[in-house]
């Protein structure tokens, strides 16, 4: 429902879904393990053309870079591409540091706003090539973020950033093939319980989904099943908790129902 010869804009395309209290990432993405939920205190890891998991075996997502992590990478991610809803796809768009920390609901201090430009930095230097043999074909080598131009402050510290995201990130995004979570719950949520939000929020009608499955979603390093399951029910009660979902439990047969 795209013409390929006009500009993509998202909030012209999809305007019923792209309101000031959500935020929008492509199914392939959401239900895939681009975006981790290891360990915080475990150092990333540099990736060269690893195959990722997925949900469905008709994707395929090879990644190059700095591991992402769902706990800062998704949501400033998101919180950018929610900036560049009123521009083209592959034109630039302006946010500053302390903006971009307000939205992602970070404090206001110098830590964070250290967070933030790293996230933009490992958002840059990758490269995401996904094939969905159903939908689209490739999608071609697309960096999350196509490139950026920062003013500094006197520490050689950016404080405004422009960003250019790739106009064939759009392959994402057409035919509905995208999910839009309500931003405030959604952000406070723990890393476990976002992808959680993710799989569940990407299908209208979400089927039990097994605890191991998920576990390769999250690419968690937990390795013992005791653990894990603790974990998920965590997850499980901070969606409920959050309105997220009005049920969601581990079943069990090690399947989460929702």
């Amino acid at each position: 429902g795209i013409n390929p010869s006009a500009p993509f804009q998202l909030d012209l395309l999809f305007p019923e879904t792209l309101n000031d209290s959500q935020r929008i990432i492509p199914n392939d993405y959401a239900r895939s393990s681009l975006f981790t939920a290891r360990n915080k205190r475990e150092p990333r890891r540099s990736l060269q053309q690893v195959k990722l998991f997925h949900f469905h075996e008709s994707v395929s997502i090879i990644f190059t870079g700095i591991e992402l992590r769902a706990e800062d990478d998704e949501i400033i991610w998101q919180q950018i591409l929610h900036y560049a809803k009123g521009v083209p796809l592959g034109e630039p768009f302006d946010f500053t540091i302390k903006d971009l920390v307000a939205d992602v609901g970070w404090s206001k201090n110098g830590r964070y706003y250290d967070k933030a430009r790293e996230c933009i930095s490992r958002l840059k230097a990758n490269e995401v090539m996904v094939f969905n043999e159903k939908a689209y074909g490739k999608s071609g080598a697309i960096s999350l973020i196509h490139r950026y131009t920062t003013i500094n402050d006197s520490e050689g510290k950016p404080t405004n950033y422009r960003v250019w995201i790739d106009p064939n990130l759009i392959l994402l995004f057409a035919g509905n093939t995208f999910t839009n979570h309500a931003w405030k719950p959604y952000r406070d949520l723990s890393p476990v319980a976002r992808r959680l939000a993710d799989y569940i929020e990407s299908n209208k009608h979400p089927f039990p989904l097994k605890i191991e499955t998920f576990r390769k979603m999250c690419d968690s390093n937990c390795a013992a099943l005791t653990g894990w399951r603790r974990t998920v029910r965590q997850a499980c009660a901070e969606l409920v908790a959050r309105k997220i979902v009005k049920s969601v439990s581990l079943g069990s047969d090690d399947c989460i129902y929702v």
